[in-house]
């Protein structure tokens, strides 16, 4: 057994560029969806611990909650919950994985000050796209 101490934060880097790394391939969107996520819930932990707020829901008024047309506030962060019925999740899978990575990607950047430079190239197609 090889048991190591890792930081958080940087096992949240990891999910969230080894997310962008399979978007820039065209990967699977429902694993960029589970990295997105993974990294978000380590990401809002932290703010929470770092704040001493047990409702912090990011620091930042998100740009990404354009991707998520007609959600009404507060449900942007539920995640899945709100789309699931019986045995079936209802979603664009490529517009959730959008909105997770740019959802982890504003709370790593309110934790750890600045993005990577994949998270800027991210974020600048985003924004070009929703010119």
């Amino acid at each position: 057994m090889n048991i190591q101490k890792f930081a958080k934060e940087e096992i949240a880097l990891r999910q969230i560029e080894t997310a962008l790394e399979l978007l820039s391939r065209q990967g699977d969107p429902f694993s960029i969806i589970t990295l997105a996520g993974a990294a978000e819930e380590i990401l809002g932990g932290l703010l929470q611990e770092r704040s001493g707020n047990q409702g912090y829901h990011g620091a930042l008024g998100s740009i990404f909650q354009v991707l998520r047309p007609g959600s009404p506030k507060g449900q942007a962060r539920e995640g899945l919950a709100g789309h699931e019925l019986g045995g079936f999740v209802h979603l664009d899978p490529d517009q959730e994985a959008l909105f997770l990575l740019g959802r982890a990607i504003e709370d790593y950047i309110a934790l750890a000050g600045a993005p990577s430079a994949s998270m800027l190239e991210f974020m600048r197609e985003v924004s070009l796209q929703g010119r």
